[in-house]
């Protein structure tokens, strides 16, 4: 049975946009008081837990490509937040270890603050409910881009993501 279209205006949606909208202007307020922005605590979150490689695109809530890095980079080693190894890579100053604990401690604070109106079991029924509508989201976009895929090209074969490199090859001979 195919599920009925809702409405352009459906109440979920609007207060999801809503929240997260209201969630996000809190969390640049929180950062800005470390003069800092969303994309550069990212960037900073991920050189102090190690997963950032310089030269490399950032994927995290908010995709950074390389020249966005290497521009925040320059920023946040002006505005004090780095230093560079020798090798060139990034680490957070020692002078900015106490801006950055302080920083993390707002944003803390702010999730505490956005979710702590919420019993433990709206906690558990909100997150498993969010959870369905990513992967349905998800799914939503795959389609999507097969669609695409094949919109491009009726001939296309449309290969997914998790196929091994063995199978692409095998695919295309």
């Amino acid at each position: 049975m195919q599920p009925k279209a809702l409405e352009i205006n459906e109440p979920i949606v609007l207060a999801l946009v809503d929240a997260v909208t209201a969630w996000q202007a809190a969390l640049e307020q929180t950062l800005s008081v470390s003069g800092l922005t969303y994309p550069k605590w990212l960037l900073l979150r991920a050189i102090h837990t190690g997963t950032f490689r310089r030269g490399l695109p950032l994927s995290t809530a908010v995709f950074m490509d390389v020249a966005q890095t290497e521009r925040l980079l320059t920023e946040l080693r002006e505005e004090g937040w780095l230093a560079f190894e020798a090798n060139g890579a990034p680490r957070i100053a020692a002078s900015a270890a106490a801006r950055l604990d302080r920083a993390g401690q707002g944003v803390k604070a702010l999730h505490s603050v956005s979710v702590g109106q919420f019993n433990a079991e709206e906690r558990v029924a909100l997150t498993g409910l969010l959870h369905r509508m990513t992967g349905t989201l998800e799914d939503h976009a795959e389609r999507h881009r097969r669609n695409a895929a094949w919109e491009r090209s009726e001939s296309s074969v449309v290969v997914p993501p998790e196929v091994s490199r063995a199978a692409l090859r095998a695919v295309a001979a």
